[in-house]
This record gives structure tokens, sequence and C-alpha cells, in this order.
């Protein structure tokens, strides 16, 4: 039985740094923009083909096509698609192989049925203000800039999971554990993820 945990987390919420700590503590690989590189690989697709496309959700009245990789690949449906479809494949693979953490890509409801797993599934989230305070120091922007981008990244993650997911991203019901940073801190929530961990059935 291969433990796996599954982060979905607001934007500037601190769910990359979370999953990274963790995975420090636990001995554990984390997979985040590594899932695209894979992906592309299984679908022999050039990554500037599906980057752009990463964590997005399709938009019905513009996209793009894919029309190139191997068998893996779907050809003409949405670069979206094509890459949820690759990335799903991988994180299955990923996931009978070996015990790790994926950050997004609505792992938590690709492995939902997968067998010989065992997931702790976590959203992170945060105050508004502490999320737009972190872009603010993280990428040296204005309040207003980071105030939007951190909307915008909200917006896109949540239609991102909600089309191909049917399920609302930030429900209760889809998590193991709800944490705010807020109030817990980076390494309160790691406390909290790794002991919930070391509790999955072996």
């Amino acid at each position: 039985m291969n433990k796996i945990i599954c982060v979905n987390r607001q934007f500037g919420s601190g769910g990359h740094e979370i999953s990274v700590k963790t995975g420090e503590r636990l001995g554990l690989p984390v997979y985040d923009k590594e899932l695209l590189s894979l992906a592309c690989r299984h679908g022999e697709v050039r990554e500037q083909t599906l980057s752009y496309a990463d964590e997005k959700p399709t938009n019905p009245y513009l996209f793009q096509a894919v029309y190139e990789g191997n068998s893996h690949v779907t050809r003409g449906m949405p670069t979206s698609e094509v890459l949820f479809q690759l990335q799903s494949h991988e994180i299955m693979r990923l996931a009978q192989e070996e015990p790790c953490i994926f950050v997004g890509r609505c792992a938590n409801w690709v492995l939902r049925d997968e067998p010989g797993v065992a997931l702790l599934r976590v959203y992170v989230s945060a105050s508004l203000d502490d999320r737009v305070e972190r872009k603010m120091r993280q990428e040296n922007l204005s309040r207003s800039a980071a105030l939007k981008q951190v909307k915008k990244m909200d917006r896109q993650r949540r239609s991102y999971y909600e089309g191909f997911t049917g399920l609302l991203w930030d429900s209760p019901k889809q998590y193991d554990l709800m944490l705010n940073t807020s109030e817990l801190g980076i390494d309160g929530a790691v406390d909290l993820v790794a002991t919930q961990y070391k509790a999955l059935p072996e």
C-alpha cells in the first residue's frame, strides 16, 4: 500500500512550500511542475505545446487543439484536455510506484478509485490579505497587482478543478485535512500533514 498526499491550494496560501517541507521531513518526492515534463514525455509532445495549459480549464470558445504526439494523445482535442489525460496517467503510474506528494492537477480525484494506495487529501487556504502579502514579498508586486494575481489564479484553479471533476474545489467533502496557514503557519501545517500521513494504513 503506497501512501500518497494530494495537496490542493489557494494561490498564495503556501501549499507548495508545505508540500516541499513535508516531503523533506518524510523523505517523499514531490511532484508539481514536474508532472508537465513527465506528461509530455509520456505523450511525446513538446513541452512548449502544452505548458501554457498546465492547471488551466478548457475555454470552449478559444482553445488550441493538439495534432502531435504518440498513440497516448487523442488528436484534435483541446490542449488542456490532452494535458489532463497525460498528467492523470503519470499520477496513477507514480502512485503505484512509490509513496509521494502531488500538488494540484486534481490528483485527489484522479486517484479516488486507485487500488493499492492510501490517500491523504489536503486543502490549503489562508486569508486574502495574507496571500496578497505573500505574493507582494515573493514577486515584488504592488498590492493592487498582487491582489489581481491572487484573484485570477484562484478563479483559474477553481474552474480547472471543477471543470474536470464536476466537484467543488474547496468543499470539505473532498478532503481529509482543511488547513488555514493564517492560523497554523507553514510549519504548523507541515506538522499536521506529517502526523496524519503517519496514521494512514500501511
